[in-house]
Order: C-alpha cells, then structure tokens, then sequence
C-alpha cells in the first residue's frame, strides 16, 4: 500500500493510525467504490487536520524536527493475499498487458516517452536504474531502446510495483538483462559509482525527502553519469485536491512542499541536485491543453556527459 507523499508528512506524527485507517479503508472500498473510499479519506483528514492554519502549522513543525523513518526495511508491507496476486504480476501475459497500456498512452499524452529513453540510453554498455517501477510505463520506453549490452535494474518500495517489471521482461524476452527489485530510494543497495543513468518517471513527485533521493542518485552515479527525471512542471496539479481541502492557494503550494522537503519545481530542485554535484545539462518542457504539463531534466554527475 503506496500513501501520497504530502500525507507522510501531515501525519508524520501520527503515522501508525493513519497507516492502519487507510489499509482498513482500502480493504473495504477498492477497488469497486472509489467514491466511497474517496469521501471517507477526506473525512478523516479533515478531522485530523481541521483548518488551514493547523495544516500549515503541521509542515512547520515537520521542517524544523520532523523526519520520515530512515529505516532501510521501509517498504511496503504484504500481507498474506498480496503475495498471489503481486506474484502473477511477473508473468508473461501481464507484461503483455502492461506493453500494451504503454503503446496507447504513447498515442496520447505520453508523447515524451521517446525523447525520455533515449536520453537514458546515450551509449552501449550501461547499467540503468530506475527509481519507481510503478505500472510500467516509463520502464518500458526504456527497455523498449535498450541497446543491446545495457541492463536495467528498476526498484520500488512496493513489491507488485517490482514484480510488473519481471513481466515486462518476460514478455519482451529481455529477463537476462531487466529485472526489478523491491528497495527504498533513501538506501539503494549499490555500491559508489557503480550505475552510468539513474531514472525516474514521476517518481520524484512521488518521494518525500527529496534532498535524500538525489544524494543517494549522486552516491551511485559514475563520474559524468546522468539522472533523468520527468516530472510535473508544477507541483500543484498533483496536491490539488489537498491544497483545495484546505484552502491552500496555488501560490502558497509550493513553499509548504519546499518546507515539506518534498519536490517542489523546477528552481528548487536544480538548486538541491547541484549540493551534491548533478549539473542540468539540458531540460525540456512539455505542455498539453488537458492536464499537467511536464519537464524532462538530464542531470549530469561532476563532467557532463552528452
């Protein structure tokens, strides 16, 4: 069970409840009454939280004492069902399934797929690391241009996250070369200077502790490797729904997420990957009349390599 990274924090002091009202509550709505499940998280929160000032004062507090639980065991739990289920996720036929998800979204608004991979791909005989496996969808783009002496290596917290990968590798007949692996992002199990590319697709609006992340990207980075990352150019559309809950304005959103030490734009983030030595090389933006626009950023470690 995957909970957004701005409730880790509201909660950060209350973490075992809220844990166990939201397992509870998924249990008994999902995945055939969202709405219901929908209306009762925001019933708790509201209760919790209760007014804008105390949801300020939260992340207040979080910024100046707080912290998540740097435990290297922190991933998601399984319980007895989940392991089936997660299991039957590595199959061939699921991989197919997930392919196929990824080529229909590359006819739509998943346009900037291919200029993702090929920036991760910028040279034969590499090792990958991808940082969110989530549904698949950027691990494909990437395996799908993976040069022939490259491997790939794509980590979650969640393990049914992980175990999609190990089917898209079946299905694309790459398992010798792209497999998953259940791991946390603040303690990736790698040696220093051991990975050429470090990737995520949307993975860094979804951390908490961004500043944790890119230190540990930087960590296993060679000199001159890339981080490719794309993610919402404004933070907002993601935590909308939150921020309105609380009237939070769009203009306030960003500085709490800073404070927060969650992503919190384009500034931001090149001014922390820079602390630990990723330069931008090159950044593109790409918009769409319906949803969020996105940016494609191509960090390099110390020597650029282009």
């Amino acid at each position: 069970m995957v909970i957004s990274e701005l409730l880790d924090v509201l909660f950060w002091q209350n973490k075992k409840e809220y844990i166990q009202f939201y397992r509870e509550l998924s249990d008994k709505c999902l995945p055939d009454d969202y709405d219901e499940y929908a209306k009762q998280a925001m019933a708790y929160k509201l209760d919790y939280i209760k007014t804008k000032e105390n949801f300020i004062k939260i992340i207040e507090d979080y910024h100046m004492c707080g912290k998540q639980e740097h435990d290297a065991q922190y991933c998601d739990f399984l319980n007895k069902d989940d392991i089936p289920n997660a299991l039957k996720r590595a199959t061939r036929k699921h991989g197919e399934q997930l392919f196929l998800m990824h080529e229909k979204s590359m006819e739509g608004w998943a346009y900037h797929l291919d200029d993702y991979a090929k920036a991760i791909n910028f040279e034969d005989g590499i090792n990958i690391l991808e940082l969110a496996a989530g549904a698949g969808l950027g691990t494909c783009a990437v395996i799908k241009n993976l040069s022939a002496n490259n491997h790939l290596i794509s980590v979650d917290i969640d393990f049914a996250c992980v175990k999609n990968i190990d089917g898209m590798a079946q299905y694309l007949n790459l398992a010798d070369r792209v497999s998953g692996l259940t791991a946390n992002f603040w303690f990736l199990p790698f040696e220093d200077g051991v990975i050429d590319t470090v990737c995520t697709h949307y993975g860094l609006d979804e951390s908490g502790e961004i500043e944790t992340v890119l230190k540990e990207v930087s960590r296993v980075l060679k000199q001159g490797g890339r981080f490719v990352a794309v993610a919402r150019k404004n933070p907002y559309d993601r935590h909308k729904n939150d921020m309105e809950l609380f009237n939070i304005s769009e203009s306030e959103c960003n500085p709490l997420l800073k404070k927060a030490r969650l992503y919190s734009g384009f500034d931001d983030l090149v001014a922390s990957a820079e602390k630990y030595n990723l330069s931008l090389s090159e950044h593109k933006v790409y918009n769409r009349e319906n949803g969020h626009h996105r940016i494609l950023y191509v960090f390099a470690k110390g020597q650029i390599k282009i």
